[in-house]
């Protein structure tokens, strides 16, 4: 039995395009042996646990990190990889793969990795020169990773949950067909500052025949709703915790506005859904800039820095979007082409176990 472990984890970006490789290589080889290793007090935890064996490893969140941290962790991956043997480890970057990649080197287990975000992080362009290769969303990447093995996948999504009908995905999730919906996410986390400027142009954006979905957050969902009016929700206004069928919402959506994560940009791509971009400002790297730039240069949305932003300034943008920019900018989309990401990793897979 071929064994594959993956190792991923810290947030949505690095964990969801994991579980939905792992999830498209046990379909097409159900033989296969799939493990994760992650933070084990971590998001993926949960949500690795549910469908495949997971194994945690004791490093705390990157913000209380400590060199002593890593040894714990270390002898942790030393004694999990000992036990599993895997044929291949498949790596998504950030401080928690640390000591698994250690390991790896130091007993030559093989290794790919795959970076999501136009700017590779430190973990990816230090290990990148051990790993067998490097599967990039982006061609951009490939600047600054000089001299390395590089394939261009493109990012792990459901493609074929993205290019559902505009107006089926509407009617499921119980929005006015004859309005534009707009989709408003800082993420999994959710974002204080986006959501209480979305707050304050509710009211114009009601007026304007815009209805919104608004995914807030989970920790900032109770807190935000106290100063939401009844009358805005049952004009078109709809505030969630957490939006679970984030494909078919990005399918029903004309327009978003959200942070710049390499994962929600690849899937507004593929969806074809144009964006006004606000890049987490204290992203490791600053990375978030970079792939909301990369796209902006494509022609594919906006961008506003968080230092730049206004309720008057987000409101503009957001209103520069009328019928003739939505369809030059449909022109576009329907000239871009993004293959199945899962399909081409696979076959890179495949050639090394």
């Amino acid at each position: 039995m071929k064994n594959i472990i993956f190792v991923a984890g810290g947030t949505g970006g690095h964990i969801y395009p994991a579980l939905y490789l792992a999830e498209f290589i046990k379909d097409k080889d159900p033989s296969i042996s799939i493990s994760f290793i992650g933070r084990a007090q971590g998001l993926e935890a949960k949500i690795f646990s549910e469908k495949f064996p997971f194994y945690g490893l004791s490093l705390p969140k990157a913000s209380q990190l400590k060199p002593w941290n890593y040894i714990k962790a270390y002898l942790e991956a030393r004694r999990i990889l000992r036990n599993l043997k895997p044929n291949i480890l498949i790596v998504f970057g950030s401080y928690i793969s640390v000591p698994i990649l250690l390991e790896g080197v130091i007993k030559k287990y093989p290794f790919l990795i795959h970076e999501q975000n136009i700017l590779p992080g430190k973990v990816v362009r230090i290990f990148s020169f051990f790993s067998k290769g490097i599967a990039i969303s982006f061609l951009k990447t490939q600047e600054y990773l000089p001299g390395r093995k590089i394939f261009c996948t493109g990012n792990f999504v459901r493609k074929e949950l993205l290019t559902i009908e505009k107006s089926n995905c509407k009617k499921e999730l119980g929005f006015d067909l004859n309005k534009k919906l707009l989709l408003v996410t800082g993420g999994s986390q959710g974002a204080r500052k986006i959501n209480e400027l979305v707050r304050e142009i509710i009211p114009d954006l009601i007026e304007m025949n815009w209805q919104i979905f608004h995914q807030v957050g989970e920790e900032k969902y109770d807190e935000f709703v106290k100063g939401i009016r009844k009358e805005w929700m049952e004009r078109g206004y709809r505030p969630v915790p957490f939006i679970k069928e984030m494909e078919k919402t990005i399918c029903a959506s004309d327009l978003a506005i959200s942070r710049a994560g390499a994962t929600t940009i690849y899937q507004f791509l593929i969806g074809r859904l144009p964006a006004i971009y606000i890049p987490y400002p204290y992203a490791r790297d600053n990375h978030q800039e970079y792939n909301a730039k990369f796209v902006v240069e494509m022609g594919l949305g906006d961008i506003i820095k968080e230092e730049n932003l206004s309720k008057e300034i987000l409101l503009k943008k957001i209103l520069e979007w009328d019928e003739e920019k939505m369809d030059l900018y449909a022109q576009r989309f329907a000239s871009l082409e993004l293959p199945d990401a899962r399909e081409r990793f696979w076959e890179i897979i495949k050639s090394y176990i």
